[in-house]
């Protein structure tokens, strides 16, 4: 073998050798990533919702390699406003309402209003059960804090779907618009359907107006009990994914993967045959050498602690048996009814993040026939506050450790801040493209893990490189002796 072959073939080994370090480089190396912030005003205090697709490109679910720069690439001061839920307090207390002998915000005949602004009801006027009531006066002046969800009561009787529009007001003459919604309470195929609670998403007010679509066909209110949490803090609303595709079937469950780091504080089953009807099991698969949920628990929903506490016992067993979390069950269902199409409500989650969920059924998911359902699931965005300093635009920087400028207490970026009120900031904001993760040139395999799980395989395919290529130069450094010996 002539000398110059053997320097043209240690040429290609190492050029290869080189690539695929360059190639296990790249997928175990975080990537750092840019946002322009767009802010208005004047500053020097601006708000940033930052948008849930950060997250899957972020290496921590608490996002702590999040860091603000301004134009000439200096650090700048930011805290987290969102802080924790756990010391806002969660109340349930039940309300009055007072039927309405026509909608006229003027028409209230059925009670008075009293000095401190609650309403009482006239003993002499009597609206009964078998008049319609087109709509309800629901007082609340007496909740302290944001409202978060209204439950109410009909009588078991009662079978049907009744939508209504629901307003709010402080002084029972100018209405604000809530939205419009429907009580669900159906018999069908043997199992009740019911949905009788309302989410109010956070809304202050004194009062609500519940005007029904129907009034001949409502039901009547035999109660209604409020939700609230006494909280300065709003948080921003939540921000739904793209539809998931399901990544694998048993017989009677289905898993999903879902982004990296993402929590999860709703689910949505995309249900697309009408008339299916299904008992849901929502599990976070862990194993016995993983946390079942990640150690950060950001902002998540109130109202899911009151699931927890209504399943304590099915949590517990789910967990020791099947190694799975359990985080909630209900009837999945879209019916077409001859008034119009009803489905079930989104389902809340505990705002943690997981890698796979699982969704387990009573029944074969092959019921469903054409189609196995998508999923999305929702997240509250984190919402930071920064301070500008420095040339803009700003910008936000994440996908890599950095030991400086971290974000720190709220009361030390704003001194003699008052916590009883909201933080007084401009707006701004940022667009963050839908993450893809650096996947390296290799054959694509059934069922891809995330790229950083790969770290110890990644280094050990890469030495057992570096040693077959040691190898084969040791046998070619030998064929030259030989060839030089004989000459």
């Amino acid at each position: 073998m002539s000398i110059s072959k053997l320097k043209m073939k240690l040429s290609l080994l190492a050029a290869c050798a080189i690539a695929s370090a360059v190639v296990a480089a790249q997928a175990i190396t975080p990537q750092l990533k840019h946002a322009v912030i767009t802010s208005t005003g004047v500053g020097p205090y601006f708000q940033l919702d930052i948008p849930t697709s950060i997250y899957p490109g972020s290496l921590h679910p608490d996002l702590h390699d999040v860091r603000v720069r301004n134009a000439d690439g200096d650090l700048l001061s930011f805290a987290w406003a969102d802080v924790e839920t756990a010391s806002a307090k969660l109340e349930s207390k039940t309300v009055s309402a007072f039927p309405l002998k026509d909608i006229q915000s003027s028409s209230f005949s059925s009670f008075r209003q009293n000095a401190d602004g609650s309403l009482s009801a006239l003993s002499q006027v009597k609206i009964t059960r078998q008049n319609p009531v087109p709509a309800w006066i629901i007082d609340v002046s007496k909740i302290k804090g944001k409202l978060l969800q209204a439950r109410f009561g009909i009588a078991e009787q009662v079978d049907g779907m009744f939508g209504f529009t629901l307003e709010s007001s402080d002084d029972l003459k100018n209405w604000q618009s809530l939205g419009s919604e429907q009580l669900v309470q159906l018999r069908h195929q043997g199992s009740m359907l019911q949905n009788l609670g309302i989410r109010l998403h956070h809304v202050s007010a004194q009062y609500l107006r519940l005007r029904w679509n129907n009034p001949a066909d409502a039901p009547w209110l035999d109660s209604v009990i409020i939700d609230s949490q006494q909280e300065v803090y709003t948080p921003p609303i939540l921000q739904w994914s793209k539809p998931i595709p399901v990544r694998a079937c048993g017989a009677n469950y289905c898993d999903y993967s879902i982004p990296d780091n993402t929590p999860i504080d709703s689910l949505r089953l995309l249900v697309s045959e009408p008339n299916t009807l299904l008992h849901i099991t929502v599990l976070a698969q862990v194993t016995t050498t993983t946390a079942p949920v990640s150690s950060y628990h950001h902002r998540h929903s109130p109202l899911y602690p009151l699931h927890v506490l209504r399943n304590q016992k099915r949590n517990a067993e789910v967990q020791v048996v099947d190694q799975q979390v359990w985080l909630n069950d209900s009837m999945v269902y879209k019916i077409n009814l001859q008034n119009g199409e009803v489905k079930s409500p989104d389902l809340l989650l505990d705002g943690a993040s997981y890698k796979t969920l699982r969704l387990r059924t009573d029944s074969p998911f092959s019921k469903l026939r054409k189609t196995l359902p998508e999923i999305q699931i929702a997240s509250l965005p984190r919402r930071l506050v920064f301070l500008a300093r420095g040339k803009p635009p700003y910008q936000l920087e994440w996908g890599m450790e950095n030991k400086e400028g971290a974000a720190i207490p709220l009361t030390t970026l704003i001194p003699k801040m008052d916590l009883s009120k909201p933080v007084q900031a401009d707006i701004a904001s940022v667009e963050i493209a839908d993450y893809v993760a650096p996947q390296p040139v290799v054959k694509p395999v059934a069922e891809k893990t995330p790229a950083k799980e790969h770290k110890p395989w990644l280094w050990a395919a890469l030495g057992v490189g570096l040693l077959l290529l040691g190898g084969m130069v040791w046998s070619l450094l030998k064929n030259m002796s030989e060839d030089k010996a004989k000459t």
